[in-house]
């Protein structure tokens, strides 16, 4: 394993640790209108699958997943397995984000702005490392703001610091011993 890949899990590790340490939250405002959202349509996907991102960002895992499959179970969707894979991102569950992405990528047949950097963040976290590389590669093709640090930065600064995290991270290898 390489210093960048050793130093990369060991920060992982860490991360995980101190969100283990810390009390999930129990209630925001964004949950409970969430909560109202589902109370009033059972049916309604969306509000599932953002309440288990939501759940997944507070560190309250059983919820999140739960959340998740009755959000795919409801909407069976590329866009609702992508948004669905970002949540386990966050979670740490990595080959499920992977399968999450992978099916979305089936729907859309590669055609979805988000379908390689989201491949790349589950590869990269499940530690695929050559097929994180070569779906980023496929993203800055696509999306060429990916291919400089300034322009990635601009593009991810709404994204949670684990994704931002892991795709800087990608990037600095990319750019070392992989753009051409």
């Amino acid at each position: 394993m390489n210093s960048l890949r050793l130093a990369c899990l060991c920060f992982c590790v860490l991360t995980v640790a101190l969100r283990a340490a810390s009390p999930p939250v129990e209630m925001t405002p964004k949950l409970e209108n969430l909560n109202k959202q589902i109370a009033a349509n059972a049916e309604d996907s969306q509000a599932y699958a953002n309440r288990g991102y939501t759940l997944a960002l507070l560190g309250r895992k059983d919820e999140a997943r739960a959340d998740l499959k009755k959000a795919v179970t409801l909407k069976d969707t590329g866009p609702m397995h992508n948004r669905v894979g970002w949540a386990y991102f966050n979670l740490g569950d990595y080959d499920e984000a992977v399968r999450s992405f992978e099916t979305a990528v089936k729907f859309s047949s590669y055609r979805s702005h988000y379908d390689y950097y989201s491949l790349v963040l589950g590869y990269w976290g499940a530690g695929q490392t050559k097929k994180a590389l070569e779906n980023y590669q496929l993203a800055v093709e696509r999306d060429p703001r990916f291919g400089e640090y300034k322009t990635l930065a601009e593009r991810t600064a709404e994204w949670t610091p684990i994704e931002q995290r892991a795709i800087h991270e990608i990037y600095v290898l990319w750019s070392k011993a992989w753009k051409l």
